[in-house]
């Protein structure tokens, strides 16, 4: 005989008795108002009715309402209810305290007071509210005696499943049933075999027959799996720790469980060594990496996080806050120096992470905030786009050290800006770049190009529109005899530059500098006398100087118009001080000889003009000039 149909036959038999007693006494269902809670304990209900009631009760209180008001006393009657003092919890302070109902609501069936069942007498059985006309939904969110998911925190939390007892299985298998849509991915999807009673771990609901709320073998610890353990670990460290560690301590070291997660994290103890890297947001979705898990408060288990500058609970662990951090399996990389919620590197950014990052390091590291085009995942992280303009620094031939992602030039080709408008204005950049000599963006830019804070200052359109001219400084390599190069932001001119001669410059933008005439020579050079009082590097010196000898045209003997090596070569050696060749290798190599090509018209027969190391600049001539024969003998030309 069931314990609902002993408490029925009791309950029925002593209302009999009641009736009777009734008429003899006319009092009601008791003993009026005197009578007291243990005498009804006698009377009127059989042994062990305390315990038996509260599952028949959960079922229907039509049999206890015969007597008793669910929570209103019936007036005058004296008739105790559900919430009179000693049962249910009416007069219990408080109780609106998760700590107080909701360690009574994971008690087992059978416990005076407790259990999931017994709070379904008054709050109905779908949690309704019921006769108390108070709904569990109306405080948790949920139509359900517990919070809203994910209800598994860690066993040193009230706010979790895993210290429910399992006798309270029956209840939860009302929503938690197999196939149920409240049920996680990997959960029974098919009923246990007829006739089984609801379980924790029988695939009558959440978990299996392993006895653990996860699954177990292969798929468990392959990471291409939707399964993995480390997509469930990720979401609370601290959930594991209920079982895999000792919850409120550092310890990943097993505790209820047979395995520790630090048995296979040995270096971190509950996660990867790396564990700094973006997320993905493809399958299988795993990555090593903490910025997608799902409490940053289980950090705090190990590190000196979310507080800045606290002492970590594990002192060898590092601190969330370190300007970089390195280990056995990667280099230095940036963590949270400017502490909690700040970009995870310094600012202004200016280091070669920056300046010099390839799609692979983007893809891995800076996409997790940034994005080079359109809205970052995070919105105070600006796109790359903002500052470069003209193309992703990412993108081939537009990348780190080309200087086109913002100065647009030729696909894959560093000639400098090609366009009307700033900061790409073409200018002289094409005649420069096209030069024989290897000239460079930091050629003029020195110093103050991609990777400076004068370059991220001036081109840093968050803060202000960037505006003409850029920035220009020249190393020392291209100061004039005379003095340091300099540039005129106003007149858009250089002067003191060795290449020039020390001369101003035209205007970068519309001045021109073209031809074979003396003209065009002497902007540059000049030819140096005892006179010269500012003597330059490029200054025409020895025998062109002779008056009525040697100072006729400049093309006679340096003739640009032909498309000899000598033409070609005179721009060979800009990047040199001195604007000449030192002798090194092969002398027919070597300036002066490079930039020696005589007119025909006026040089003939044979022309050859020799230099060796010991005679260099004083080199001589073989050939017919004027109807004069030289020869090389005695003729150097200094």
């Amino acid at each position: 005989m069931s314990h609902t149909q002993t408490w029925t036959r009791g309950l029925l038999g002593g209302l009999c008795g009641a009736v009777l007693l009734g008429i003899l006494s006319l009092s009601g269902c008791g003993h009026g108002a005197n009578g007291t809670v243990a005498e009804y304990y006698g009377h009127y209900h059989p042994a062990n009715w305390i315990n038996d009631h509260q599952a028949a009760a959960a079922s229907s209180t039509a049999t206890c309402r015969t007597c008793h008001e669910i929570s209103l006393l019936k007036a005058g009657s004296g008739i105790p209810n559900c919430l009179t003092s000693a049962c249910h919890h009416g007069s219990t302070p408080g109780w609106a305290n998760a700590d107080l109902h909701g360690a009574r609501a994971k008690w087992g069936v059978g416990t005076p007071g407790g259990s999931f069942a017994a709070c379904q007498i008054c709050h109905a059985k779908d949690f309704s509210g019921g006769a108390s006309a108070q709904s569990c939904a109306s405080c948790h969110g949920v139509p359900a005696p517990h919070p809203a998911k994910p209800w598994r925190a860690s066993a040193g939390s009230l706010h979790t499943h895993t210290t429910t007892d399992p006798s309270n299985a029956a209840v939860c298998a009302q929503c938690h049933y197999p196939g149920s849509p409240v049920n996680p991915i990997g959960h029974p999807a098919n009923p246990a075999p007829a006739g089984t009673t609801p379980g924790c771990f029988n695939n009558t609901m959440c978990h299996g027959n392993v006895g653990a709320p996860h699954a177990l073998g292969p798929i468990w610890t392959d990471p291409t799996s939707n399964a993995f353990h480390g997509l469930q670990a990720k979401q609370d460290l601290n959930y594991c720790q209920g079982c895999h560690g000792t919850p409120g301590t550092p310890k990943f070291d097993g505790g209820s469980a047979s395995t520790a997660c630090s048995s296979c994290h040995t270096a971190a103890g509950a996660h990867s060594t790396t564990w700094y890297q973006a997320p993905v947001a493809t399958f299988p979705g795993y990555v090593q990496s903490h910025r997608n898990a799902g409490n940053f408060t289980a950090c705090n288990d190990c590190h000196d996080g979310l507080v800045k500058g606290r002492t970590a609970p594990l002192p060898a662990a590092p601190s969330c806050f370190s300007a970089s951090y390195a280990n056995s399996e990667h280099a230095a990389v940036g963590c949270h120096a400017n502490g909690p919620g700040a970009a995870p590197h310094p600012i202004p950014f200016i280091g070669v992470d920056h300046t010099t990052v390839t799609q692979a390091q983007f893809d891995g590291n800076c996409a997790a905030c940034h994005a080079v085009s359109g809205t970052s995942p995070i919105s105070a992280a600006p796109a790359c786009s903002v500052c470069h303009q003209a193309a992703s620094p990412l993108a081939a031939g537009s990348g780190p050290g080309t200087c086109l992602s913002c100065h647009s030039g030729p696909s894959g080709l560093p000639a400098g800006p090609t366009g009307t408008a700033f900061p790409s204005l073409a200018g002289a950049h094409a005649k420069h770049m096209g030069l024989l000599t290897q000239l460079s963006c930091n050629t003029c830019h020195n110093g103050i190009g991609s990777g400076s804070l004068t370059h991220y200052n001036a081109a840093n359109a968050r803060v202000s529109q960037p505006t003409a001219p850029a920035p220009v400084a020249f190393g020392t390599t291209f100061n004039a005899q005379s003095g340091a190069a300099a540039f005129a932001a106003g007149t858009l001119t250089c002067s003191n530059v060795s290449c020039h001669g020390g001369k101003t410059t035209p205007n970068w933008q519309t001045g021109t500098l073209s031809g074979t005439n003396a003209a065009t020579c002497t902007s540059c050079h000049q030819v140096r006398t005892g006179s010269t009082t500012s003597p330059q590097y490029n200054d025409a010196t020895g025998r062109h100087s002779n008056p009525g000898e040697h100072n006729t045209a400049c093309s006679t003997c340096h003739n640009m118009a032909l498309t000899t090596a000598g033409a070609r070569n005179h721009f060979k050696y800009l990047d040199t001080q001195a604007v000449s060749g030192a002798v090194t290798g092969t002398p027919a190599d070597q300036f002066p000889s490079d930039t020696i090509a005589f007119d025909p018209a006026v040089v003939t027969g044979a022309r050859t003009y020799t230099v060796t190391a010991s005679t260099q600049g004083k080199g001589g001539c073989a050939l017919t000039c004027h109807g004069q024969d030289h020869s090389t003998s005695g003729n150097t030309w200094n």
